[in-house]
């Protein structure tokens, strides 16, 4: 979904969550102590699952989840109204959004094929006839631009197809007349045979949309979902996946469907952090997010645990507690087991990402140096997160060249990132490079720093340094000039409201670099807060460095108080301790629990138990005791 930029941050907080069914949330939390959450065990997965579906049942904002929900627990004549509730605005003519018959109807009419394959001997045959007519006399099927929008129509036509026939899509006389209009409102104006309306039919010769899924099921599980950990958005890549492999007819279709599922959990779960989904995510929204899970990160939430997302708005969780899939343990293993440090290293959309994982945070990087610089503007930066269970509280501090950065501006793209941004990470520590033409419209890096922090000390005017101590983890930011940071000043161009305490600093050249480094509290004795900070700063002041190199291309060094070296060149080598990084050689997946050296190679893993082997040139799955 694209939105115009000049759209004020209060006004995508109502349009966003309406158009896609999934509401943008950042403090909001079920109150702790309340009967619904007390009621179930939620340390379980099916103490989760029954209360995802509980609570997503008393909600009323998304009208197929809830019936699906209301149909999981037998409350069957509640759920039937909900149906017809939900198919109402699928009805031709309605007063809905001018977007909803132009591609937005995706994030409706997919949950309601859902709703219909799932439960159908449920339905009576009014609402199936209701549906008969909707879904075969749309246009809501066409393959847009965005990842998301693709396989929600291409998954709702193939099963529409599935349910009534290949021959039985011919768009309602309401859009034969209003087909102009259509074309105008969504740029298509390729001729169509005589009689056929755009967007009655997925793509050319791909009518149902199978192709298109072929394609998408191995590409997700090869190389990740598109819209990776995305939080309004990745749940509408993964979970039609889950919605082909419990309602396709063609067994192969719904097997290979289930694989690639099943792979887009494994690619995620090392980077859970219980409630961050600690990885470099595009088309996601950097200021918004706590520990609370939201959006896309509810899923993960219901097979991991962790922080409670807000239940009644858990509609990714609640998407997936309506199945009967089941993850397997060394996913859980991948997901929970946070004892010893580890580094997890991914292939993901072009990406080559890198995680340093150290118990109770993790730094996260991504480097376009494999393949080019993907689009990058709706997106949030890199950084650390960090164990922060206090929802009001921010555990995301990033560093980026933004892409919004003026009042009441910020579109939907937030502050973003831009191509002029480069880094390489290490154990503990984060080098970031900026190379930026002088005439750029935001000539400076900048960095977030969430409130919450127990101690800090401020040396960025002297030494451009500023210490952290956030109760999970000790942060360090090392610029290579001078700045100016108030931790009063709060946020200069907020694209959501800001937290209390939350603030951010610039360091304006446009060659320039920064270095985060970071560490457990307890490796710093103290008998408080302020006295590890002050002890993690002296160690660093006399064992770490940063020094630009070159301003042309920006080149910088960073010398951690390991003793490890960073080096990143913009546009050129990356070495860590001397040696080059070699981006070819890159891993698909290669954490503690996941080995995949290539796309095309199998993906294992593993819990100390059993070895789980994915072979996608064949799509089958191995196990055996390891």
């Amino acid at each position: 979904m694209k939105s115009p930029h000049h759209f004020r941050p209060f006004l995508l907080r109502l349009v966003i969550p309406f158009l896609c069914g999934w509401p943008l949330l950042t403090a909001a939390a079920a109150e702790p102590g309340s009967p619904r959450q007390n009621s179930h065990d939620l340390a379980t997965f099916e103490g989760r699952r029954r209360a995802v579906l509980e609570a997503s049942a008393e909600d009323g904002s998304e009208r197929f989840m809830r019936a699906e929900c209301l149909f999981a627990l037998g409350r069957n004549a509640e759920a039937l109204i909900e149906v017809n509730k939900g198919l109402d605005p699928l009805v031709p003519g309605n007063k809905i959004n001018r977007w909803m018959h132009g591609g937005n109807t995706g994030f409706i009419a997919w949950p309601g094929i859902d709703c219909y394959i799932r439960f159908e001997k449920l339905l009576d045959a009014a609402t199936k006839e209701r549906y008969r007519k909707i879904y075969t006399g749309g246009v809501f099927y066409a393959k847009l631009s965005t990842s998301n929008h693709k396989i929600m129509a291409a998954m709702t036509r193939y099963l529409a197809t599935q349910v009534w026939g290949a021959d039985s899509f011919h768009a309602d006389p309401y859009f034969m007349e209003k087909d102009p209009y259509i074309i105008e409102m969504t740029g298509k104006s390729k001729s169509l045979p005589p009689g056929q309306v755009w967007g009655t039919h997925f793509g050319a010769g791909d009518p149902t949309g199978e192709k298109y899924l072929q394609y998408i099921i191995a590409a997700s599980a090869k190389g990740g979902p598109g819209e990776f950990a995305s939080r309004p958005y990745g749940a509408q890549n993964v979970l039609p996946l889950l919605s082909l492999a419990d309602c396709a007819k063609d067994p192969v279709m719904a097997a290979q469907a289930r694989i690639a599922y099943e792979a887009c959990l494994a690619q995620l779960a090392p980077t859970w952090l219980r409630g961050h989904l600690a990885t470099f995510a595009p088309r996601s929204y950097p200021d918004t997010e706590s520990q609370q899970p939201w959006g896309f990160a509810t899923l993960p939430w219901l097979y991991f645990g962790g922080v409670t997302p807000q239940l009644s708005h858990a509609k990714a969780a609640a998407a997936a507690a309506v199945s009967s899939y089941r993850i397997p343990d060394g996913i859980v293993a991948a997901a929970t087991q946070r004892s010893k440090p580890y580094f997890y290293r991914a292939m993901i959309n072009g990406w080559a990402l890198n995680h340093h994982v150290n118990r109770t945070y993790a730094l996260f990087s991504r480097s376009a140096k494999i393949g080019g610089k993907p689009w990058q503007g709706q997106s949030y930066p890199c950084g650390v997160m960090w164990e922060e269970p206090d929802i009001a509280k921010g555990s995301h501090l990033w560093i980026t060249n933004p892409s919004e950065d003026e009042p009441g501006k910020m579109g939907n793209h937030t502050h973003g990132v831009r191509a002029t941004e480069q880094e390489i990470l290490g154990r503990d520590s984060l080098l970031f490079v900026f190379q930026i033409e002088p005439t750029h419209q935001f000539p400076y890096a900048l960095g977030y720093v969430p409130g919450g922090y127990r101690a800090m000390i401020n040396d960025s005017a002297d030494s451009g340094r500023i210490y952290l101590h956030y109760g999970s983890v000790l942060i360090a930011v090392t610029a290579s000039q001078p700045f100016q940071w108030d931790p009063a000043a709060g946020i200069h161009a907020p694209a959501s409201k800001p937290r209390a305490g939350d603030s951010e600093f610039r360091v304006k050249a446009p060659s320039c670099a920064i270095a985060i480094e970071t560490a457990l509290p307890a490796d710093f004795p103290g008998a408080s807060p302020a006295e590890q900070l002050a002890r993690f700063r002296g160690l660093l002041l006399a064992k770490a460095s940063l020094k630009v190199t070159s301003d042309k291309p920006t080149s910088a060094m960073y010398q951690s108080r390991h003793g490890e070296t960073l080096e990143c060149t913009f546009d050129g080598s990356d070495r860590i301790n001397g040696e080059a990084v070699d981006y070819k050689a890159w891993p698909t997946s290669q954490s503690p629990w996941t080995t995949q050296k290539r796309p095309e190679d199998p993906l294992e893993i593993k819990d100390g138990k059993t070895l789980r082997t994915y072979d996608f040139s064949s799509w089958k799955i191995r196990e055996r005791s390891e």
